[in-house]
């Protein structure tokens, strides 16, 4: 028994809901990238490092 494939129709008169359900799946799963990313990015810290100055002398350009 073949299976008939499922094809969007947007022309139809209920294409209109259709394209607006994605859309609007779209931006929610936008939403919620944008906002893990800002969750990750407020959580993150760099690493310390240590700073060492470098004091001329004699030798220095070489």
């Amino acid at each position: 028994m073949r299976r008939r494939r499922y094809q969007r129709n947007f022309d139809g008169p209920g294409g209109l809901q259709q394209l607006g359900r994605l859309v609007g799946v779209a931006l929610v799963l936008l939403a919620m990238g944008a906002g893990a990313l800002a969750y990750y990015g407020s959580t993150v810290t760099p690493q310390v490092r240590k700073v060492e100055k470098v004091l001329p002398d004699d030798r220095f350009p070489r």
